[in-house]
């Protein structure tokens, strides 16, 4: 009698399904142009991460050669609306003969051949209109430096939510004062000069707008900031104040100094998730009958 049996000659069954998901980051770096720029938030993208510097100021050219504060540095990560326009404004660094860096650097004063520093212009982003008021993250500049002689007259450091004054050189307080986050910075007093121009919103003191005293205030120019910083008398610029925006705003660092040249913005973003799914190949056995 034969036994008859089943031989499975192969039997498989196989079946795979797995999903990856994969975020991409990209990255963009705005550096100074002397003019507005924008940036579109891509579609999907809803925060982004920002560094920017302020610019620095200028070393003043006679006196004691001042040397201009360096710009600052602010940090945060920003809530934003897919399709949006941000304007991007980057700050020029001062010069010891032309006007203050632009955006917001304070010309000074200059007079009997004297030279001295410029301001640092601020950096900042600007969201739904490209007023002042529009402002939502800021890294101040830094104020130039004055040409009192003696001690150096070194320009104030923009950044932090208050910059640092100006170099006061052989006589107090003819140095300008930091921006801070409600007001710009004094304007030096020297004996016999009057007083500088303070700092105001967005500008650094010295603008070149306003009538000065009828007396040669050979000060450094404030650097531009949320609030600029005072102009010198003698002395040095004081820096421009950083500010970032309460609203949908997190993880926010400022830092005092760290740029000795035009400002800069780098704008990080991740975009969506996309989602690839792999589904697996499944294979059924065949049965054969002996017989």
């Amino acid at each position: 009698m034969k036994n008859k049996f089943l031989i499975a000659v192969f039997i498989l069954t196989l079946a795979v399904c797995a999903r990856l998901s994969v975020a991409f980051a990209d990255s963009q770096v705005l550096s100074y142009t002397g003019s507005q720029q924008t940036w579109d938030v891509p579609a999907g993208v809803t925060s982004i991460t920002v560094d920017a510097y302020g610019a620095k100021g200028a070393t003043a050219t006679t006196g004691s050669y001042g040397v201009g504060g360096e710009g600052g540095r602010t940090q945060a990560t920003l809530t934003v609306t897919p399709g949006d326009t941000l304007y991007i404004y980057v700050g020029g660094k001062g010069t010891s003969l032309t006007g203050g860096g632009w955006n917001g650097g304070g010309y000074g004063y200059s007079g009997f051949s004297h030279q001295p520093g410029r301001g640092g212009g601020a950096s900042d982003i600007r969201s739904g209109g490209t007023a002042l008021a529009n402002r939502i993250l800021v890294a101040g500049g830094g104020g130039g430096g004055g040409v009192q002689a003696g001690t150096r007259p070194d320009g104030g450091a923009g950044g932090t939510t208050t910059g640092a004054d100006g170099g006061d050189a052989n006589t107090a307080g003819c140095g300008g004062d930091g921006g801070t986050g409600s007001a710009g910075g004094t304007g030096g007093t020297f004996s016999g000069y009057g007083t500088a121009q303070p700092g105001s919103l967005g500008l650094g003191g010295g603008d070149g707008t306003t009538s000065y005293p009828t007396y040669n205030n050979l000060g450094g120019g404030g650097g531009g900031g949320y609030y600029g910083g005072g102009c010198g008398d003698w002395g040095a610029g004081g820096g421009g104040s950083s500010w970032v925006t309460a609203t949908g705003s997190s993880s926010i660092t400022y830092t005092r100094g760290g740029r000795a040249d035009n400002g800069q913005i780098t704008i990080t973003w991740a975009a969506p998730a996309i989602s690839l799914k792999f589904e697996g190949i499944k294979m059924e056995g065949i049965k054969i009958p002996s017989s």
